[in-house]
């Protein structure tokens, strides 16, 4: 539509017609045909001091969803590291501003919690290991393997890795349960 930014969106619309939008124009375009208001907001880099106060930039984007409003927020690494990735959900009636406050209170929460530790054996060999017993983390495709990368603390392990790090636990119970991108995990 608006052809200034990059085109990160395919719509086909109920007529047929495909079109190539950015996130804003995406935005525009859901909410005139959702018939709400969009309260404004610049898609981009949105820096927050984590551990140490160390940087961790984000790239935000606002997304208008047929079934609510929503923002993502993708931690821009800078390498191969996954980094991490936050997302936030709310009706389409929502007060678009404290969403966003919530997403910021939810990538502070995140950028501080950490779930793993390295720890030196006997023999000097370094490990990584559960910190406190537990886990959070997300699935990711993995273009070099069938199965998809565990990403824990912004890292991506292989499902090999993950299971070193459960050796400890032989015998213990363990449950296991999937949450959506936007679910709060306490």
């Amino acid at each position: 539509m608006c052809r200034k930014h990059e085109v990160d969106i395919y719509v086909t619309t109920v007529q047929g017609e495909s079109m190539e939008l950015c996130w804003e124009c995406n935005n525009q375009l859901a909410a005139r045909y959702l018939g709400i208001p969009l309260e404004p907001f610049r898609n981009g880099i949105y820096q927050f001091a984590g551990i140490r106060n160390k940087n961790h930039k984000f790239l935000i984007h606002k997304i208008i969803h047929p079934v609510g409003i929503g923002y993502q927020a993708v931690e821009v690494t800078g390498n191969d590291t996954p980094g991490f990735r936050v997302e936030v959900l709310d009706d389409l009636d929502c007060n678009q501003s404290e969403l966003f406050n919530k997403l910021e209170a939810k990538i502070k929460k995140t950028i501080f919690k950490r779930y793993l530790q390295i720890i030196t054996a006997p023999d000097c060999s370094k490990h990584t290991v559960l910190k406190d017993d537990e886990v959070v983390g997300r699935l990711e495709y993995d273009d070099n393997n069938e199965n998809h990368k565990v990403v824990i603390d912004g890292q991506s392990f292989s499902w090999d890795d993950f299971g070193r790090m459960l050796n400890a636990y032989e015998g213990f119970q363990f449950k296991l349960k999937i949450y959506d991108m936007t679910d709060d995990i306490d």
